[in-house]
């Protein structure tokens, strides 16, 4: 009997260990200010990249994101109006039978893909012309930079590194180059929220094992809030992490994606619902 409850007291105390902290702050999620079901092509960022390796397409009213190769390289897809404080609901699912994966959302991305009137009075079919020419993805390899975030490049999976986003074809247009906040799930079972500044990549939240992650070939979905500098992630109704930083105020919802081995990734993404936020 003696043994039992020491048990049943070590299993208490590992299970209290295992469970995230309650949220540092509260939030209200308002109206839903954009929603994408996907059943109408166009309606988000698509391309085709690296002789048809890399496609960003929606397909099958779902928002599909395929990698045949793992090149350990972030690939990103973006859309949009220009908003701030927002709660980002959006279903999942990693068709890929591996845990070497990487795919997730993210808010305050700069650019201006898809709306109507860009820079320099650029309309709609401009902007799909330069996003086709601009390659929505990041660079694997690191370099020494003298920016103080240099250091505090973050390692995705064990083989992938994110690091900058692609560089505009314009000086007039800011297409999309992968800068804003990161909300990212691996295929293993980790999460992590992170913050993309040109060529250097800041864990916000390091890459933390979850209990509310499905893994492998699996569905999961995420929340992402962007308040003010709040920053959380909840994963199927759960709260895992969050973060404060005040680096990005606004800017597109996006998608991301990678894969470290060679069997690449593929994920699809469904009802994406973006809604105002607001403390309390």
């Amino acid at each position: 009997m003696k043994t039992s409850v020491v048990l049943l007291l070590t299993s208490i105390l590992l299970l209290a260990a295992c469970q995230p902290a309650a949220p540092k702050q509260q939030f209200s999620k308002g109206s839903e200010v954009a929603f994408y079901d996907f059943t109408e092509p166009g309606s988000f960022e698509e391309g085709t990249y690296e002789d048809g390796s890399v496609q960003l397409e929606i397909r099958d009213g779902r928002f599909n994101m395929s990698l045949s190769e793992g090149d350990s390289v972030l690939w990103y897809a973006q859309w949009g109006a220009t908003l701030g404080d927002v709660v980002i609901d959006v279903e999942t699912n990693q068709l890929t039978d591996s845990g070497n994966t990487v795919y997730g959302v993210m808010c305050r991305t700069r650019g201006t893909v898809g709306q109507e009137v860009a820079q320099g009075g650029l309309d709609a079919a401009d902007l799909a012309q330069a996003s086709a020419e601009s390659t929505p993805e990041a660079d694997a390899t690191a370099e020494a930079d003298a920016t103080p975030e240099a250091d505090a490049t973050a390692e995705a999976t064990p083989e992938v590194t994110f690091l900058e986003g692609a560089s505009n074809t314009s000086s007039a247009l800011n297409v999309n180059n992968g800068d804003g906040y990161l909300f990212l799930v691996e295929g293993s079972g980790r999460f992590a929220i992170m913050r993309s500044i040109g060529r250097n990549v800041t864990p916000l939240v390091d890459w933390t094992s979850s209990g509310a992650i499905r893994t492998g070939a699996a569905s999961n979905r995420l929340r992402a809030v962007c308040l003010g500098s709040y920053l959380a992630l909840y994963i199927n109704d759960q709260f895992v992490g969050d973060a404060t930083d005040d680096r990005y105020i606004e800017g597109q919802v996006g998608f991301v994606a990678a894969a470290a081995t060679r069997s690449g990734v593929q994920v699809q993404f469904d009802n994406l619902s973006v809604s105002t936020a607001s403390a309390g």
